[in-house]
């Protein structure tokens, strides 16, 4: 048996497809999928079992399940646990969440929109945790315990933003993802109190803001370590204070799944591919990543969903560093590919500091035409060009000429997005301006540039 997802959260239905062992049952496979749960035995060919229930999400805790059900809006209305038969259900108290401040706000001083997406469940050594990104709730409930232990309430998430959180035995770990690109990494206690963050709040710490770009995903290892999975590398950082310990190299280009594979070992998966690496954390020693080549009888699929927005990947990129030096020009070349529905516009974002400064001059090709480029807010150049078909490729092309001396990071983005109408801010206006959005899941890709 297989998990099979691609594309992004599907509308009905808005569940992913899920699946846990118990450790009672190892032969007893659980999942939920199209907001159904349902337990089959050993090998794929078993008779399937419907539960009597549906639920939006489900995790294991020791013997017993920990399952989330919405309402019609997606909000969560109830918190339950059962047996593997799942024939007894019992609802958990839900607790007034303690309202916190991330430092990243959306609505600037406005109340806070909420867009309900459901009630997402992960695990660490030291609990369970229900996310509801779009009302901005957090609840951590310990292994084994009855009750959920507290709860946050934070502003919530818009639609292009990732969270993911894990239970710490000091609260627990927040990971944003701000439109795809803006990362932070949170660590609350339960009372509210912000107990360390990456990059620092106070501004103090620069190199944390390019450390930090291209959050992938987070993995509490222990009472003292976790581990942050950005683009190109995976951080090890202490708890409680998120201090910088140790740099690993890896490719994460998709957000990653982790799952506890026995003591200090744990499955890292990229979301929607085949790839499987087992890490080991085992305290004292040097943290390792393998690659697993293990046989795997896929069976059957449980569920497929198709894109059902416009969705840019790289077909090809590079991240490695550029050099350029005067008076030779440099090119980064990519391909761009459209996996989901076909997109109105294009727009492509080049950002750094180094444009800001004038250091070097940009200009761009796209589809092999040169793009008229405009400067937003000082340090990015952006271009707008016409949409891209689904399941369509684009040659992009950035080339840098110098202008002076400098080195910092690059970022350029490619954003599937349509035009929208903006409502008459004054009764006489006669024409209805519109605006561009951003409607899919952009290509992203950062790297360091040295002009010399």
């Amino acid at each position: 048996m297989r998990r099979e997802v691609s594309g992004d959260v599907p509308n009905p239905p808005p569940a992913p497809v899920v699946l846990a062992a118990l450790d009672e049952s190892p032969d007893v496979c659980v999942g939920s999928g199209d907001r159904r749960v349902f337990s089959v035995g050993a090998g794929a060919s078993a008779p399937v079992q419907p539960f009597p229930r549906k639920c939006f999400d489900l995790i294991t805790d020791g013997d017993r399940l920990i399952g989330t059900m919405v309402d019609g809006a997606l909000k969560l209305t109830t918190l339950f646990t059962t047996d593997g038969s799942g024939q007894r259900w019992e609802p958990m108290t839900l607790p007034k969440p303690v309202s916190v401040s991330h430092g990243y706000g959306y609505s600037e001083g406005r109340p806070h929109r909420q867009s309900p997406d459901g009630a997402f469940l992960d695990t660490s050594p030291f609990g369970t945790t229900v996310v509801e990104k779009g009302r901005g709730r957090v609840y951590v409930l310990r292994a084994g315990a009855a009750q959920p232990e507290g709860a946050l309430q934070v502003e919530p998430g818009h639609e292009q933003d990732i969270w993911r959180a894990q239970a710490t035995p000091h609260g627990v770990l927040l990971l944003l993802v701000i439109n795809y690109r803006q990362t932070a990494l949170l660590h609350f206690a339960l009372n509210g109190t912000l107990l360390g963050s990456l990059p620092k709040q106070d501004g103090d710490d620069d190199e944390g803001e390019e450390l930090t770009w291209g959050g992938a995903g987070v993995c509490v290892l222990d009472a003292d370590r976790a581990l942050l999975f950005v683009q190109d590398k995976i951080l090890l950082v202490s708890l409680p204070g998120l201090q910088v310990l140790e740099t690993l190299a890896g490719e994460w280009p998709s957000f990653v799944s982790v799952t506890p594979a026995g003591p200090h070992r744990w499955w890292v998966g990229p979301e929607d591919s085949d790839a499987l690496f087992l890490l080991t954390a085992e305290p004292g020693h040097p943290l390792r990543l393998h690659a697993s080549h293990r046989p795997v009888s896929p069976g059957a699929p449980l569920m497929h969903v198709g894109y059902k927005t416009p969705t840019l990947h790289w077909a090809e990129y590079s991240s490695a560093p550029l050099t350029v030096s005067a008076p030779v020009t440099e090119t980064w070349r990519a391909v761009v590919r459209n996996d989901g529905t076909t997109c109105e516009a294009v727009r492509i974002r080049v950002s750094g500091v180094l444009v800001g400064a004038r250091v070097v001059d940009v200009s761009v090709r796209y589809r092999g035409q040169p793009l008229p480029m405009v400067e937003e807010h000082r340090v990015n150049l952006v271009g707008v060009t016409a949409g891209l078909e689904g399941g369509a490729t684009a040659e992009l092309e950035v080339t840098f000429k110098p202008r002076s001396e400098g080195s910092g990071a690059l970022t350029i983005t490619v954003e599937p997005c349509s035009w929208q109408s903006q409502g008459k801010e004054w009764q006489w206006d006669k024409e209805e301006s519109r605006v561009l959005a951003v409607t899919g899941h952009p290509a992203s890709a950062q790297f360091l540039l040295t002009v010399e």
